[in-house]
């Protein structure tokens, strides 16, 4: 009964700020070696988010929780981890767009008129610059980060989802 009087908010704080940065530090190193933000090696993002919101949920039930959590402290754990992460992910990506990767704007919407033009080759000029000006709208600094702390939250959330049935455990004397 202790265990879900409990809260898990607080413990969560800190491993989503240690996770943050460490997804943080992976998007720098990928941003050095000029790793494509396309590229399947940011996928290894997802699997460092998992590591981050696993190690979370095993601590604070080993070291808040007296060793025990049920899925949903195990699960809320998770939540609260990877959305504190993404709240510190999503300073670094306003930061990263407009100083770290000024660039990054232009580059995105070169790669939408390149896939625009591919899809559509006969596409007039007119409907052209109609879709782009779309495009701009959804690729200002402010939406990039929306979206970005947006999926953030999600993969967290999924991931949660599923790392709390490895992480829970349940305490058979309580019942």
């Amino acid at each position: 009964m202790e265990e879900n009087k409990r809260s898990v908010v607080m413990p969560s704080l800190m491993y989503g700020i240690y996770l943050g940065i460490v997804l943080i530090v992976f998007n720098l190193i990928m941003y050095l070696l000029d790793v494509d933000r396309a590229s399947g090696l940011m996928r290894v993002s997802y699997l460092i988010m998992a590591t981050g919101l696993f190690l979370a949920m095993i601590s604070v039930r080993d070291k808040y929780l007296d060793g025990f959590a049920s899925y949903g402290k195990a699960f809320g754990t998770g939540f609260w981890t990877g959305l504190f992460a993404a709240v510190f992910g999503a300073l670094f990506t306003y930061i990263d767009v407009l100083y770290i990767d000024p660039g990054m704007i232009d580059e995105i919407l070169v790669k939408a008129e390149e896939s625009m033009l591919a899809a559509n080759p006969n596409m007039s000029d007119e409907q052209l610059d109609q879709a782009l000006s779309m495009t701009e709208m959804f690729t200002s600094p402010l939406m990039i980060t929306v979206w970005a702390f947006i999926e953030n939250v999600v993969s967290a959330t999924i991931l949660s989802l599923i790392i709390a049935i490895f992480a829970k455990r349940e305490n058979q004397s309580a019942t």
